[in-house]
């Protein structure tokens, strides 16, 4: 998360292309991998790619479901669009931050809760049970593991940078619900052309995945808004905010305790204190957990040598 990558003061060139940032304001010279996840860095996502090479790319966008159908109880189901290698640098950028491939809304929810559920991928279902018209007998349906695609402690660590995309001043912060840390990344992605090459103008698609609450996920959450009518089109300001809504209603509706104290709710204004108090705790459990996980790895790999 810590490790930091030369942003190249915003601008990327690749042979004779150019990757760009969102914004040409945003001329960062360098960046943790968190604060790229947090900020949205096009440049900073693209040099992790080329660190880890186009195979592992795909392969990790394979491990997380993407490419392939999710098998749902559901007809009509896409599998998208993951290309095949070999992959020239410029697939590769753009890959990396989302263009370049197709997936559809079920995939990218159940990516997102294989790190909610500590790394694994499981089987999305739709019919919670069947029920024999004859006996009376029903028979519950019940989730099955596709497999383990990170270990737990490395899914903890991507929960982390993840809850810093809704932190102030990360992309994501409008999609922040009172009471509870929000894990979740926005995502902005130009339309592509049907009718030829190129992108659609002022087409896109704007998004925003996630779930509630961050240290103990419920909820996985997946907001998509194709072709945006207003000015505004960034995932930021377009699916984030539905977001916040969407799981505000869910968590109350479901009974969750809040785990952070809001100003606005406070009775005394030395409460305010034990807000940060209260988030530095939750983040202190969940990194605990992390180097927990890593000793107990580190101790198996040793009794295997």
């Amino acid at each position: 998360p810590n490790t930091k990558i030369d942003t190249e003061n915003g601008v990327l060139k690749i042979g004779k292309r150019i990757i760009r940032e969102a914004e040409t304001s945003h001329k960062w010279s360098q960046l943790t991998a968190s604060e790229i996840l947090a900020y949205s860095s096009n440049v900073g996502a693209s040099k992790i790619a080329f660190k880890l090479g186009s195979e592992n790319v795909r392969q990790a966008l394979v491990d997380f479901g993407f490419g392939q159908k999710t098998n749902v109880d559901l007809p009509g189901e896409s599998r998208g669009n993951l290309q095949s290698l070999p992959w020239g640098e410029h697939l590769l950028a753009n890959i990396s931050f989302g263009h370049g491939v197709a997936v559809n809304a079920l995939q990218m929810a159940n990516a997102y809760a294989a790190i909610a559920n500590g790394g694994q991928l499981m089987q999305p279902y739709i019919v919670k049970s069947l029920r024999d018209s004859d006996s009376g007998e029903s028979v519950e349906i019940k989730s099955k593991l596709i497999r383990q695609v990170v270990r737990p402690e490395v899914a903890n660590q991507m929960k982390m940078m993840l809850t810093s995309v809704t932190a102030p001043g990360g992309s994501g912060v409008n999609a922040k619900v009172d009471g509870f840390i929000v894990a979740g990344k926005t995502g902005t992605a130009q339309k592509v052309n049907p009718n030829g090459r190129g992108y659609l103008p002022n087409g896109y698609i704007s998004s925003f995945a996630g779930f509630i609450p961050a240290n103990d996920p419920k909820f996985v959450i997946y907001v998509v808004v194709d072709h945006p009518k207003k000015n505004a089109y960034y995932g930021s300001q377009v699916a984030a905010p539905i977001f916040s809504r969407v799981a505000s209603y869910a968590v109350r509706k479901a009974g969750l305790a809040p785990v952070l104290l809001t100003e606005k709710n406070l009775v005394d204004k030395d409460l305010a204190e034990k807000n940060v108090a209260i988030k530095k705790q939750a983040f202190k459990k969940l990194n605990d957990k992390i180097q927990e996980d890593e000793r107990l790895a580190h101790a198996e790999e040793e009794l295997a040598m």
